[in-house]
Parts: C-alpha cells; structure tokens; sequence
C-alpha cells in the first residue's frame, strides 16, 4: 500500500468566500436583469440601477468563477 495522499488538500475559507461572492454577484445580476426586461416588456419604465447592477455584477462573477477555475487548475497541477 502507498502512504501517498492524492486528496488535495482543502482551500481556505478565502477561496470559499472568494466563489460565494462570485455566485452572490451572478445571482444579483441575473435577477436584475430578469426584473429589468420584465419591466420592458410589461411597458414599465424600470430603475436605471437595474441597468447598471447587470452591467457591472454579471462580467465581475465571470471574471471571479475564471479566476476559480485558475485556481483549481493550479491546485491540480501540483498533486
């Protein structure tokens, strides 16, 4: 038998927040944009912020889940 560990060890609770905040963004982004084309299409004028919210939380997760998948990548390649 091998005394060799291939389990990878578990990351720290700053790359677990670090993907919580990317899935809270994504999650914030998609719901604004979900309420803003509601709003158009029920012929509303809707918040300006809703706008924004999309633009700015759904490339910021993006970029955030890349980075994790970076990450997990790097982690991988060091077994």
């Amino acid at each position: 038998m091998s005394t060799h560990n291939t389990a990878p060890a578990p990351d720290g609770r700053g790359w677990l927040a670090f993907n919580l905040a990317a899935v809270v963004l994504a999650l914030a982004g998609v719901a604004a944009l979900a309420i803003l084309l509601l709003a158009k299409w029920a012929g509303g004028e809707p918040w300006t912020g809703l706008t924004w919210i999309a633009m700015l939380c759904l490339p910021a997760a993006f970029i955030m889940m890349g980075g994790s998948v970076i990450h997990a990548v790097s982690r991988r390649r060091r077994l």
